[in-house]
């Protein structure tokens, strides 16, 4: 799970995604970093996979400890990835990079999206549902919400209109 307000604990990053591995075999994390695209932005960090994150991840901004817990999520490679508001702190291109790779990935496991960035739903989901006041009011795919009135035709309306 990748909650919308993530734990991460002192120490590097790597040790944030992998914690015993990251000692034991480092070499491994970093591959696996390489190949779901995840380096290019640990560059971007001060001294990459072994930049000191601080107590609860002080030296990070929201979309930097979201983008941490995806690859701790991914690195364990589950059968069912839930997110919840899992991309809500990240800035546009690191959003876009992660909704690619999840529609890379989303053949390989069950992904639960949670989110109120209704615009991420219509090329990633096979199903959507839609939750109001705690019940689900609506059920489909892109094209099928489009054709009844409901929150989400409406947001299109809205974004076309």
């Amino acid at each position: 799970a990748v909650p919308q307000q993530v734990h991460i604990f002192n120490g590097t990053v790597l040790e944030n995604i992998a914690f015993e591995d990251a000692a034991k075999n480092p070499q491994t994390v970093i591959e696996f970093l390489r190949n779901y695209g995840f380096a290019s932005f640990m560059n971007t960090l001060p001294q990459s996979v072994m930049t000191l994150v601080g107590e609860e991840g002080i030296n990070l901004s929201g979309g930097q400890k979201q983008m941490i817990a995806l690859a701790r999520a991914l690195y364990h490679r589950p059968q069912l990835l839930l997110l919840d508001e899992a991309t809500a702190a990240m800035d546009r291109e690191s959003e876009f990079f992660v909704l690619q790779l999840l529609q890379r990935l989303k053949s390989q496991m069950a992904i639960i999206l949670i989110t109120h960035r209704l615009h991420v739903l219509k090329s990633f989901c096979d199903r959507i549902y839609l939750l109001d006041r705690g019940s689900i009011t609506s059920t489909g795919n892109h094209d099928t919400l489009l054709q009844s009135d409901n929150l989400y035709s409406r947001y299109w309306a809205d974004m076309v209109g």
